[in-house]
């Protein structure tokens, strides 16, 4: 008497969808965990790009000998008017990426073939005083993200960091800053003093 032992082939339908629940279960708990990590990545590149824009606007005010960071000339300027200022001065080694965030909504300026360019609002993430402010100014925001996630005005809704911004202060130092924080408890969501 022989017996033929059937071989099995392949997966059972039930066994594959074993295996689908448990990719997707991982899955689950894998995909939030990398977004988070995106986000707080992002915070570091933006955090970064200010203080790349502060070693620039210490160079303006010295190379320049005002003694203050570049601000435009009319009252209250839009803050890619003030940094125009400073691009304008000596554009050296300044990249229009540097003026966007990446989880801003800017896109950066076009740059001809000696990298020159010049900011529009469209092409700035960030927010600039708004007055005069001198390079030895202790312990005063300077710049920062110019809007947090879900931001609504007249021009709708705006993109940025979730739940806060960067805020670079005068002494060079970046901060993290929660919505919540009375920093940012203003009408706009800016820092006192700053202007988008």
């Amino acid at each position: 008497m022989v017996h033929h032992l059937a071989r099995r082939q392949g997966f059972t339908l039930i066994e594959l969808l074993v295996v689908i629940a448990i990719i997707s279960i991982i899955a689950g708990f894998l995909v939030p965990t990398l977004l988070r990590g995106r986000g707080e990545a992002y915070k570091v590149q933006c955090g970064n790009n200010l203080q790349q824009i502060y070693t620039f606007a210490m160079g303006y005010s010295d190379k320049k000998g005002t003694r203050a960071f570049p601000i435009a000339a009319k009252a209250n300027p839009p803050a890619h008017e003030s940094l125009n200022e400073m691009i304008a001065f000596d554009s050296e080694g300044l990249v229009p990426k540097m003026f966007t965030c990446p989880e801003g909504e800017a896109t950066p300026a076009q740059a001809d073939e000696k990298n020159n360019f010049v900011l529009e609002a469209e092409n700035c993430d960030y927010a600039w005083v708004a007055k005069r402010t001198k390079n030895t100014t202790v312990n005063k925001p300077l710049s920062s993200d110019k809007y947090i996630e879900g931001y609504e005005d007249a021009d709708g809704t705006h993109s940025g960091h979730k739940k806060g911004m960067n805020i670079l202060n005068t002494d060079r130092s970046v901060a993290f800053v929660y919505d919540t924080d009375p920093l940012l408890s203003g009408e706009d969501k800016l820092p006192q003093g700053l202007t988008r």
